[in-house]
């Protein structure tokens, strides 16, 4: 049976990882691949993992650029406020996934940074709120509200 997800390319490599590691596992070899198992006698494993490994390591620099997109990131002048929120926690989903940390902090950065100038002034208003009240599900409803009331 092929697997049902796309193969290998230079953008899908988180994606796909979850999807042929789920495979690997469920074929009961993931040990073997990830070298947690010892290979059976005359199996040679060694160019499975270095293809693996080669594929992670490539990793690093997607990580690079995705985080380089996350901070980067601007609600279009079209956009409702709920799709941009959407896409911001898409793109914290996929660093996340590729085992990049993205905290709370960063999160309200991004969603707050990439506003447009009729957001300034409840930027202001978060930016002097108590540490302790201002955490992303505050910001989400208050950029919600926000847009409601412009």
């Amino acid at each position: 049976m092929a697997p049902s997800f796309d193969k290998l390319n230079d953008t899908n490599y988180a994606e796909w990882r979850r999807f042929m590691q789920a495979l690997l596992t469920k074929q009961g070899v993931w040990g073997v691949v990830s070298g947690t198992v010892t290979r059976p006698p005359g199996a040679d494993t060694s160019n499975a993992m270095k293809a693996w490994n080669a594929h992670r390591s490539r990793g690093f620099s997607t990580r690079l650029s995705l985080r380089r997109d996350f901070f980067t990131m601007s609600k279009r002048d079209d956009q409702t406020m709920t799709s941009w929120i959407a896409d911001v926690r898409r793109l914290a989903f996929k660093l996340k996934d590729i085992g990049a940390t993205v905290t709370d902090e960063d999160m309200i950065i991004v969603l707050t940074k990439g506003l447009p100038a009729s957001y300034e002034q409840l930027v202001v208003t978060l930016d002097a709120t108590p540490s302790d009240e201002l955490t992303v599900d505050n910001v989400v409803r208050r950029l919600v509200n926000e847009e409601s009331r412009q």
